[in-house]
C-alpha cells in the first residue's frame, strides 16, 4: 500500500513540475530546519552533560581531599559509575537528614531549572526560525502559483474582449498544460461557432434578398393582371378568362414557390430534424416516383425503374423522398417528349448509390457545380424559358448532406445528364 501510495506521488510530481518544484523547496526547508534542531539539541545535552561532568568531578575532588586513602574507590564509585546497592540506599538515607527526598521534584534543582530555561529559549528561537522558513517557502510557493494564475487570468481576459489569437503554451507541463491545452480548444471552439454564426447571418441576410427577388416577380404579375380586369371595363370574356388563366398559373407557381422557400428557409435554420430509420430505399424510391408519375405521363416520358434491389439503409424517408423527387422532376423538364428516365442502384462498401439517368438537353461541364447553388439556373435558352426557381437540386444537395451523403452529376450536352445520389449504409 505504502509503496503503490510512494509510486503515486512520483508519477504524480513528475507530471505536475510546479507542484514539484514546490514539494522540493518544503522538503528541502524541511530538512534544513530539521538538521538546525537536531544540532541545537546536541548542543543543549552537550551543555547539561558538562554542567554534569563539572559536579562530578567537584565531587570527586571535594572527597578525594578528605580521604586521599580512598581516592581510588572514590573514583571507581563516582566517575566509573560503578553503583552499589548498599552505598545508594546509605547515601538516600544520608541526604533524607537534609530535606532531599522523593518529594523533590526537578523544578527544585536551581543548575537543571536553568539548563531547562535554556533550552526553552532556544527551542523558542528554533520555533520563531521554523515558522518564519514556513512563511518563506509559502510566500515562494504561492507567488509562483500565483504567477501562474495570472498568467491564465490573462488569456482569459483576452477571451473575453474577443481576442481568440492565443496559441497553446508548448512549455508548460502537467495541469498547467492541460488548462493552457483547455483554453486554447475552447478558442477554437468559440472561435468556429462566432465565424459560422456571422456565415449563417450572412447566408440569411443572402436567403431573405434572394427571396424577396424570386416572389417579387409573380406578385408583380399578378398584381398587373388584377389592376387590368378590374380598371379595363371593356374587356370582353375571352380577355378575362386568360387573364385569370395567367393569374391563376402566377398563383400556383408562388404557392410552389413559396413552399420551396418555407424548406429552403428551415433547412438553413436548422430547423428540420432528419429522423433516420433503418427503411427500405426501393420503397422509398417508388414512392418518389409515384409523386411525379402524373407529370412523366402528361410529357409522354417513361421512368424505368426495374434495376433496382431490395435495400435497408438509414435514411429519413420523407426528406429523401423530397431529394428523390427534386432529381426527377428537373429530368422530366428538360426530357423532350417521348423521352426516358432510367433509375439503378449500385451498392459500394460505405454507401448506396443511387442513379438517375435520363436523356434530355444536359448541362455544361462548366455548371457542374453551380447546379446544386441556391437560385442558380443555366443561360440556356431552354432552361430559361422552363418554369423553375434554382432551389430545387440545392435542397437535394443539402437534404443528402445532412444524412451524411451527397450528390454527383455527369452530364454531355445534347445527350443527358446523370446524377448520382449517394446515402450511407450505417447510422
Amino acid at each position: 500500500m505504502g509503496r503503490e501510495l510512494c509510486k503515486n506521488m512520483i508519477e504524480y510530481l513528475k507530471e505536475n513540475p510546479l507542484f514539484k518544484r514546490a514539494f522540493i523547496t518544503v522538503v528541502s526547508g524541511t530538512m534544513l530546519i530539521s538538521m538546525a534542531v537536531c544540532f541545537l539539541h546536541y548542543h543543549m545535552i552537550n551543555k547539561i552533560y558538562v554542567n554534569q561532568m563539572n559536579s562530578t568531578v567537584q565531587l570527586v575532588g571535594a572527597l578525594a581531599r578528605s580521604h586521599p586513602e580512598d581516592e581510588v574507590e572514590i573514583v571507581k564509585t563516582i566517575l566509573l559509575k560503578k553503583y552499589n546497592s548498599e552505598d545508594l540506599n546509605y547515601g538516600e538515607s544520608i541526604i533524607k537528614k537534609y530535606g532531599y527526598d522523593d518529594e523533590v521534584k526537578a523544578w527544585n534543582d536551581a543548575a537543571f531549572n536553568k539548563n531547562v530555561y535554556d533550552m526553552a529559549i532556544d527551542d523558542l528561537v528554533v520555533f520563531i526560525l521554523t515558522l518564519a522558513g514556513g512563511i518563506c517557502i509559502f510566500r515562494y510557493c504561492s507567488l509562483r502559483i500565483i504567477e501562474e494564475l495570472e498568467e491564465i487570468l490573462n488569456v482569459v481576459d483576452k477571451i473575453i474582449d474577443g481576442k481568440f489569437s492565443i496559441k497553446a503554451d508548448n512549455d508548460k507541463e502537467g495541469i498547467l498544460s492541460q488548462i493552457y491545452s483547455g483554453l486554447y480548444q475552447m478558442t477554437r471552439i468559440l472561435e468556429l461557432n462566432i465565424n459560422k454564426l456571422d456565415r449563417e447571418k450572412e447566408n440569411i441576410k443572402s436567403l431573405v434578398t434572394d427571396i424577396s427577388h424570386q416572389i417579387k416577380t409573380p406578385l408583380s404579375s399578378i398584381k398587373l393582371f388584377n389592376s387590368l380586369l378590374i380598371e379595363d371595363e371593356n374587356m370582353n370574356t375571352d380577355e378575362r378568362r386568360e387573364f385569370l388563366h395567367t393569374i391563376k398559373e402566377e398563383v400556383l407557381k408562388l404557392e410552389w414557390l413559396t413552399g420551396s422557400l418555407i424548406k429552403l428557409s428551415r433547412l438553413e435554420a436548422g430547423m428540420i430534424t432528419f429522423k433516420k430509420e433503418k427503411k427500405s430505399i426501393k420503397d422509398t424510391i417508388y414512392k418518389s416516383i409515384k409523386g411525379v408519375y402524373s407529370k412523366a405521363l402528361h410529357r409522354n416520358i417513361e421512368i424505368d425503374a426495374e434495376d433496382i434491389d431490395e435495400y435497408f439503409v438509414f435514411h429519413d424517408p420523407r426528406w429523401t423522398k423530397e431529394a428523390i423527387i427534386n432529381v426527377l422532376e428537373n429530368a422530366i423538364k428538360y426530357t423532350d417528349s417521348g423521352g426516358k428516365i432510367n433509375i439503378s442502384m449500385i451498392e459500394t462498401n460505405f454507401f448506396i448509390r443511387i442513379d438517375i439517368e435520363d436523356n434530355g438537353i444536359g448541362i455544361p461541364k462548366k455548371d457542374f457545380n453551380k447546379i446544386f447553388k441556391r437560385f442558380y439556373r443555366g443561360n440556356s435558352r431552354v432552361v430559361q424559358e422552363c418554369e423553375g426557381s434554382g432551389v430545387g437540386l440545392y435542397l437535394t444537395r443539402r437534404i443528402l448532406e445532412q444524412q451524411g451523403g451527397n450528390i454527383m452529376v455527369d452530364s454531355e450536352v445534347g445527350k443527358g445528364s446523370r446524377f448520382s445520389l449517394f446515402l450511407q449504409k450505417c447510422k
